[in-house]
């Protein structure tokens, strides 16, 4: 008969009290950690979603008008204005000529009369000021005031094939009351007052003698930036190097842009200000196109005669 023994009995005794209220109370810290560890990424991951979210709104809004002013157009980025009078002179030098444009040296009344009336075209064109020496329309930039910029851009790409638009367009960038949009909830730290940066846009008929009615259908806007306090657009004067509010202040402002600076202040969504400063440059060379009347003397009056002048004579002549 096998005999008891208390020793072999404590031996194989459980988990004492103690014991498991040490290990429940480290599971207990344990799960408590990865609770929290679990919660903090999932508020990171909103913060930094929502962060990035309103980075790229104003990102998208920069990117939008970069690629717009990076394009802007005018004749006066590669030539000059054109000047009858001295496009008469510089014809008086062709003797003979063809179809009656010129005779004894004087410019044709018809010839004449054509650069009058591609110069009195656009006096009275909201859109456009003058003509260049090739007969290219110069367009007049618009900024009446610091929050309103309207340009002409060769930006526009058509969307549809045959669609009836040019790739030439006027853009107009300012700020419009802002609607509230449905379900969705706006930090109580935002101010009601604020407004939406928007860009109106136009490509069917680039060449209107009027100005972007922000009130015509045909005139498609997109909002760019919500919550918007402040836009402040500044030019660069070339000749003074410095930036200006206005561009009737600039020599050939309204012509000729070399750059502008954009000052964005609004509010994101979480409710806190901020502020941006952006320079953008165009795509044109810095160089200032300069007058270079035509000086050539052609004589003979068909479309085979001879001209003298241009190039240096068989004798080794060296002058013009």
């Amino acid at each position: 008969m096998k005999k008891y023994s208390s020793t072999s009995a404590s031996n194989q005794a459980g988990f004492t009290l103690l014991e498991i209220l040490i290990a429940i109370t480290m599971l207990a810290f344990i799960s408590l950690a990865v609770v929290d560890i679990t919660e903090n990424a999932a508020l990171t991951m909103d913060r930094t979603t929502e962060a990035n979210k309103n980075n790229l709104q104003i990102e998208t809004a920069m990117s939008r008008f970069e690629w717009d002013f990076s394009q802007i157009y005018s004749p006066l980025y590669f030539t000059t204005v054109l000047n009858p009078n001295q496009t008469a002179n510089a014809t008086n030098n062709t003797t003979g000529g063809m179809d009656g444009e010129t005779t004894g040296g004087q410019t044709s009344p018809l010839l004449q009369q054509y650069y009058e009336q591609l110069v009195s075209r656009f006096e009275r064109n909201e859109h456009f000021s003058s003509v260049s020496r090739e007969g290219f329309p110069i367009p007049r930039f618009h900024a009446p005031e610091k929050n309103v910029f309207e340009f002409f851009t060769t930006s526009n790409r058509r969307k549809l094939e045959n669609t009836k638009q040019s790739h030439f367009a006027w853009v107009r960038y300012s700020l419009a009351n802002q609607e509230a949009l449905p379900d969705e909830e706006e930090s109580p730290d935002i101010p009601k007052s604020l407004k939406s940066l928007v860009r109106y846009f136009t490509a069917d008929d680039p060449y209107s003698d009027k100005r972007i009615n922000v009130d015509d259908e045909s005139v498609k806007g997109a909002v760019l930036l919500r919550n918007v306090e402040s836009l402040e657009f500044q030019f660069w004067n070339y000749d003074k190097r410095k930036w200006e509010t206005s561009l009737r202040t600039i020599p050939n402002g309204e012509n000729l842009i070399r750059g502008v600076k954009v000052l964005v202040t609004w509010y994101d969504s979480l409710g806190h200000k901020r502020s941006t400063a952006r320079i953008f440059r165009t795509h044109w060379p810095m160089v200032v196109p300069q007058d270079q009347p035509t000086t050539t003397n052609v004589q003979g009056g068909t479309a085979g005669g001879n001209t003298t002048g241009g190039a240096p004579n068989e004798e080794g002549d060296d002058e013009f």
